[in-house]
């Protein structure tokens, strides 16, 4: 049962004289329960005492919102009882929640679902805010195991806030003993001051003002602003050379193409571009022959060009005693004449030819390797070094015809394939044209535009905006259709990027799965 007990927190022991009035409900509505205030050092002390061997990954959380978010989870497992936030009001007894054997949360109000649970794909969002629950539930172990899988999210909503709670709860192995009420029962109001579920009645026992302690102010320049977003835009009409428009893509793509249901067909083609990856050819090959797929149903398709260290003659040799093997192998050359140290491959300025020439040799593959016959095709970079037999299964399985698995260094690790992201802002304002150079946006990773899969593990399989070509599984009927990878700019993205975005827009869903993990090399 739920303990009469209430947990507060606060950075120091003095609450701040805004929150005091607040804060004196809770003991006024329920003057039989004992109230805790924790500061950040009491919390420290608790996770040391309590929770060791979380100590590290709870010092690890840079900022103090993080901290707080997983303590109130801990305090819950712990001591049970209800947890409230400062900036919270209590507006009955809590004594109707004592015989209750289940975690209480709410809903946030539907309001706060658009766009951020709707943009990952979940279909409401949890309060946070204030959560009642018996000590030593399970689902809190639940919730903390999604923590540590989801430590190197960036953005505190996913890290540790109402995404990964939201997420937690989605994903729980007895739904039964968790209740989800609706906003009204701890935040019936909005952060705007609005009521947006009038009619959701559930007791209302607290009202939640939206203080946004943790939030960062924004920095207010309107004119710097004005004048940056000119300027970059006078040096992208400049610089942007020839772009392709949606029109134009839209002609080349066969509308039935688009609505057609994912292939039941077992056949699938392999598609490698090969450059420079004498090394890498032979452990590609057997990778693919310890596939769970009968090879009669597998064809090979290389592309190899531009390379200066035999790749061609390597390639050749090795293909050539495993054609009785598997359904075809199919051997391609294609020469871009882009030129480039490897370790300047992410350099901003190389970005343009460098992937417009990939595009090139993906859309030489589609022409001149794509049959039919073929049901689906996996892109597969040639030094990714390592991932599971099944695959292939694991990526249908999600129904989608678009399927991007978490491209990493090593396993838990951060995202190596940026190009597979959601798009969290996708205003035009002066900082995406600061971003803009050769008609790319090209954000930085820690801009906060884009969410990669380091930042979604908290879900199994998620909506994509763009995805990358390290691993990527799609229909092959798309590809026959006549959906490709842009050459040229196509709403300022290239190659995989490009075709992502204009699967979008041609109303092609996408997914990625965050835990289904694939290891490329580390250089």
């Amino acid at each position: 049962m739920i303990p009469k007990l209430i947990h507060q927190t606060w950075k120091t022991d003095a609450i701040p004289d805004r929150f005091k009035a607040w804060s004196a409900t809770w003991s006024r509505h329920n003057p039989q329960w004992q109230r805790r205030h924790w500061s950040d050092r009491a919390l420290l002390d608790f996770v040391a005492q309590a929770f060791p061997e979380f100590l590290e990954l709870y010092c690890s959380f840079a900022e103090g919102v993080k901290r707080a978010d997983a303590a109130r989870y801990l305090l819950l497992y712990k001591f049970g009882g209800v947890y409230a936030d400062i900036d919270t009001e209590c507006l009955a007894s809590l004594d109707v929640l004592l015989d209750e054997e289940r975690v209480v949360l709410s809903l946030e109000p539907s309001t706060h679902w658009h766009p951020i649970a709707a943009v990952r794909g979940l279909p409401h969002l949890v309060f946070n805010g204030v959560i009642a629950s018996p000590p030593g539930h399970p689902f809190w172990l639940h919730v903390l195991e999604r923590l540590r899988a989801n430590r190197l999210a960036n953005n505190i909503l996913d890290a540790t806030g109402p995404c990964l709670l939201t997420a937690s709860c989605l994903s729980y192995q007895s739904p039964k003993s968790l209740y989800v009420a609706p906003s009204t029962l701890f935040n019936g109001f909005d952060r705007w001051g609005v009521e947006p579920d009038p009619l959701a009645h559930e007791g209302r026992l607290a009202r939640h003002y939206w203080e946004g302690t943790w939030l960062v102010p924004p920095t207010k320049r309107p004119v710097r602003a004005f004048i940056v977003k000119s300027v970059s835009q006078m040096a992208h009409w400049l610089l942007r050379g020839k772009y392709l428009t949606f029109d134009e893509l839209r002609r080349t793509v066969n509308p039935a193409c688009l609505t057609a249901a994912p292939s039941e067909g077992d056949n699938l083609a392999i598609f490698i571009p090969v450059r420079d990856a004498v090394d890498h050819l032979a452990p590609c090959l057997a990778l693919i022959a310890q596939l769970d797929i009968p090879k009669h149903h597998i064809k090979l398709v290389f592309c190899e060009g531009d390379s200066v260290d035999g790749s061609w003659a390597e390639l050749q040799k090795l293909v050539e005693p495993l054609r009785k093997d598997y359904r075809d192998i199919v051997l391609l050359q294609k020469v871009v004449h882009t030129r480039f140290k490897h370790a300047d491959r992410a350099r901003r300025l190389v970005q343009k030819q460098r992937r417009s020439g990939i595009a090139a040799v993906r859309n030489h593959m589609i022409d001149a390797g794509l049959s039919a016959a073929d049901d689906w095709v996996l892109w597969i970079d040639v030094d990714v070094w390592s991932y599971p037999a099944d695959i292939v299964s694991t990526l249908r399985k999600t129904g989608a015809r678009i399927v991007a698995p978490h491209c990493v260094y090593r396993r838990g690790g951060t995202t190596f394939d940026l190009n597979t992201f959601i798009t969290t802002e996708p205003k035009r304002d002066y900082l995406y044209y600061r971003w803009l150079w050769q008609g790319l946006y090209m954000p930085p990773k820690n801009s906060g535009r884009r969410l990669y899969m380091e930042d979604l593990r908290h879900s199994e399989v998620i909506p994509l905006h763009s995805v990358g070509g390290a691993m990527l599984l799609v229909d092959a009927a798309l590809h026959r259709g006549g959906m490709r990878f842009p050459e040229l700019p196509y709403e300022h993205l290239l190659e995989t990027e490009g075709f992502g975005r204009l699967a979008v827009d041609l109303g092609v869903p996408m997914v990625g799965m965050p835990n289904v993990e694939v290891l490329h090399a580390p250089w």
